[in-house]
């Protein structure tokens, strides 16, 4: 089996050295390259595609979303994960919204970020439970005024809002009253409606638009 090519984005050293230290004991990673900044991350990737970015969102003291968008452009392919200190709620929708397949705080664990890597090269979007808690507990914010509005029955956010929240088909029937046949068939319908592939694309688009579907 090949291994994962890993470009590591970080502008600080010591922390972005460690992180290449952990990586270099992994027998299904390689790191290819690793950048102090989007300049330098952008330019690694001219010489050696990798397949996944993990990626630092505030560089040289400022935050950093056009890198994401860049490489997305460029080599929509590569899979971004988004690794920062940063919480904020409009920061995570910014680098979904700019193509990131992950987000992860900085907090995580070197088993995490191997999840992390594992997920989104296999075609699924990866956030940590904290990252979820944040966007979840963020449904009754105000909404983006540039976020378009979604035609959603108020059955339909109620269940989209417990799919973020990773409830399970049995836990949303039992929370809010109706069978699991039905909680399948609003599931189907979400799928449809919001043009996404499975339920981890309606995880995803939940917490990229979490204001709209506040139920208070």
């Amino acid at each position: 089996m090949n291994k994962v090519k890993l470009l590591v984005v970080d502008d600080h050293p010591m922390l972005r050295g460690g992180i290449v230290s952990l990586f270099a004991k992994a027998e299904n990673i390689d790191v290819t390259c690793e950048a102090s900044n989007g300049a330098e991350a952008l330019a690694c990737m001219e010489n050696n595609i990798p397949d996944v970015v993990l990626m630092d969102i505030n560089m040289d003291g400022r935050l950093d979303v056009t890198t994401t968008e860049a490489i997305k452009e460029k080599w929509p392919s590569v899979k971004v994960i988004a690794f920062s200190m940063h919480e904020e709620v409009q920061v995570i929708r910014r680098m979904l919204k700019a193509g990131a397949s992950g987000y992860l705080l900085k907090s995580a664990s070197h088993k995490e970020v191997l999840k992390a890597i594992e997920t989104v090269m296999a075609g699924e979007s990866y956030f940590s439970q904290e990252v979820l808690d944040i966007m979840t507990q963020s449904l009754a914010a105000n909404g983006d005024d540039s976020t378009e509005e979604i035609a959603l029955s108020n059955r339909e956010r109620e269940v989209l809002h417990y799919v973020a929240k990773e409830y399970t088909n049995q836990e949303i029937s039992d929370t809010i009253n109706i069978s699991l046949r039905t909680v399948e068939t609003h599931k189907r319908n979400l799928i449809k409606k919001l043009r996404v592939k499975n339920v981890v694309g309606l995880v995803r688009f939940a917490i990229e638009q979490g204001p709209l579907l506040d139920l208070h």
